[in-house]
């Protein structure tokens, strides 16, 4: 995608009920639309998190007055599930054991407004994380398929033996693949669009050091990435690379965190 393109999205992107009509205005498949609203989220929570933590008293004392969790979290433009969880540290709850298990909750109305926080939250509620860690399941299936269709001798992350803080890749292939005219050793499948953020950061954290450990290797970015990405000592490609040698990736790029 070039960068005009994925700036307009960007910025038009406010909310769940933006991605359909954004998707056929583009051309851009709904799955990418929704990741890209999901990065977008993030990092907003980034940057204004310690700004909500600070204002957790006043939070309680707005929600106690009357103003329920999904107004407060609309008026702060910040995720409900995380906006409750600092309202519960607040109040003394384990915030992580209640947005789990809300029935455990005595106050009638707190567990009411905490269930439909966690019913309406795309990003950050226990369902979204399920949604976003099939997608990335999806994505490692396919790829096990392909290596497996072309008699490849590989082994997956699970498989190897792991010394404390040591990076693998996905998959380590047994020996060099030349793909697309590039040698691959090693594959990392990631479930998102590829910005120049998204991108710089997995190169910092993960990519680097699998080049330095294996040599070149191979980077699916399933939603897509921005043109003016460089790639290091590795090739970067998305779905189409699967797609035009007939696998099925529709439920995979139309999967959206909408429900």
């Amino acid at each position: 995608m070039n960068e005009r393109k994925y700036k307009k999205i960007y910025e038009k992107l406010k909310c769940v009920e933006d991605i359909n009509r954004i998707s056929k205005a583009y051309s851009v498949n709904t799955g990418a639309i929704s990741n890209i609203l999901h990065q977008k989220t993030v990092r907003n929570v980034r940057k204004y998190h310690s700004r909500i933590v600070n204002k957790a008293p006043a939070l309680v004392r707005s929600w106690k007055r009357g103003d329920t969790i999904l107004k407060l979290a609309s008026k702060n433009n910040f995720p409900p599930v995380l906006l409750a969880s600092i309202m519960l540290k607040e109040m003394g709850y384990k915030s992580k054991t209640v947005v789990k298990n809300p029935e455990v909750l005595e106050d009638k109305r707190l567990r009411y407004e905490l269930i439909k926080a966690i019913e309406v939250d795309f990003c950050f509620s226990p369902r979204a994380h399920s949604v976003q860690s099939g997608q990335g399941r999806m994505g490692e299936d396919l790829i096990h398929e392909w290596l497996e269709h072309c008699d490849l001798e590989f082994i997956t992350e699970s498989d190897m033996s792991k010394e404390p803080n040591t990076k693998t890749p996905d998959f380590l292939l047994s020996e060099l693949y030349k793909v697309d005219g590039i040698d691959v050793r090693w594959i990392e499948s990631k479930a998102v669009f590829a910005d120049e953020k998204e991108h710089n950061r997995y190169q910092l954290k993960q990519f680097s050091f699998y080049e330095d450990l294996y040599g070149p290797g191979m980077v699916v970015y399933w939603y897509g990435f921005l043109d003016t990405l460089v790639p290091n000592n590795y090739l970067i490609t998305d779905y189409t690379f699967f797609e035009v040698m007939g696998y099925d990736v529709d439920k995979l790029i139309n999967r959206t965190l909408t429900w």
